[in-house]
């Protein structure tokens, strides 16, 4: 239950820093939010997906969980240190952009590294739904994963808008009365879209705080309604958590979401840690590789969520062993 500060930045990591202010930011300060312009971001998403991702080690099928588009990422190899479990992977991209294309990279990193199943989820964004049927969509690809009976602990991990999805299952798992996830990473993740934490975007390389507010006026939409509260950084939200673990750029905008949950997770006794990275951008550990403060991150990320599932799978085995041991006695 830390807080760890990683201190220094790569010479790569000062060039990413220094296009992404001047480019990207600029570009996000300028561009218009409205139903008229936003759709331009779907015309974009094309070229983004041309980018080349490495997808050696693995192998991708097309499915369909809970009615919603999906990736099925299976490392190859028969080594299976982690048997029934598997990730499931929520994008980011403010619930406007992004798709499985440009974030199929680290969930095949995560494959790898974890030797699991990871099931990169396609919810719909802006304009096909508002935020709550993001939600509904990441919900009901967990449900179907879990009742298939093929796996008996789940992962979630997401960046930026995809970490309000991942903590949002978790919610509406603990209400269903079903499992809950085993674990949760969140990558620099969007946890307050209420837009009621301190925020800042000052030091922020990408974001500007001005267009974090405006999406407030396109994520209301639906067809479905969001449940609970937006903000889940909160000591009432924090019983619903598994152990945590979270990332963020020193000072980017929404580094206070880590920090605020992180308080709230300790007083409610459940293990996480923070782990905060000079010199980065928003969620920068999603392109693990392009510097080595995100590889190192990355490698955190993995050796987390395989101790979490070590855990898990020995608590299952102490759970079966006990009544004979009390018989025996």
């Amino acid at each position: 239950m830390a807080v760890i500060a990683h201190r220094g930045r790569s010479a790569r990591s000062r060039v990413v820093l220094w296009f992404v202010r001047i480019v990207m930011k600029t570009i996000f300060r300028l561009f218009p939010l409205s139903d008229r312009t936003l759709p331009l971001l779907r015309a974009v998403e094309p070229y983004l997906s041309r980018v080349p991702q490495s997808v050696r080690g693995v192998r991708i099928e097309k499915v369909t969980l809970g009615g919603v588009p999906t990736e099925r990422i299976v490392p190859d190899g028969d080594a299976d240190p982690h048997p029934r479990a598997a990730l499931i992977y929520y994008h980011g991209g403010a619930f406007i952009g992004c798709n499985l294309d440009t974030h199929r990279r680290i969930a095949v990193l995560l494959a790898r590294g974890l030797r699991v199943p990871v099931y990169n989820v396609e919810y719909r964004q802006y304009p096909d739904g508002g935020v709550g049927t993001s939600v509904a969509d990441g919900f009901a690809a967990y449900r179907e994963l879990l009742d298939s009976g093929d796996v008996d602990r789940i992962l979630v991990a997401g960046d930026s808008a995809g970490g309000f999805v991942c903590a949002k299952v978790i919610q509406y798992a603990a209400e269903a009365g079903v499992q809950r996830p085993t674990a949760f990473a969140g990558f620099s993740p969007f946890l307050d879209i209420s837009a009621t934490l301190p925020r800042s975007s000052r030091h922020d390389a990408m974001l500007p705080l001005a267009k974090i507010r405006k999406l407030r006026t396109v994520l209301g939409r639906g067809p479905e309604d969001l449940r609970g509260p937006e903000d889940m950084t909160t000591d009432a939200t924090a019983a619903y958590f598994p152990p945590t673990i979270l990332f963020a750029a020193d000072r980017e905008a929404l580094m206070v979401d880590s920090l605020e949950l992180h308080g709230s997770l300790d007083r409610a006794g459940v293990p996480n840690e923070v782990h905060i990275y000079d010199g980065q951008v928003h969620a920068f550990v999603v392109g693990a590789g392009i510097t080595p403060e995100s590889w190192n991150a990355y490698k955190v990320t993995v050796a987390f969520l395989s101790d979490r599932l070590t855990e898990a799978e020995s608590q299952e085995v102490d759970a079966r062993v006990s009544p004979e041991h009390h018989l025996a006695s």
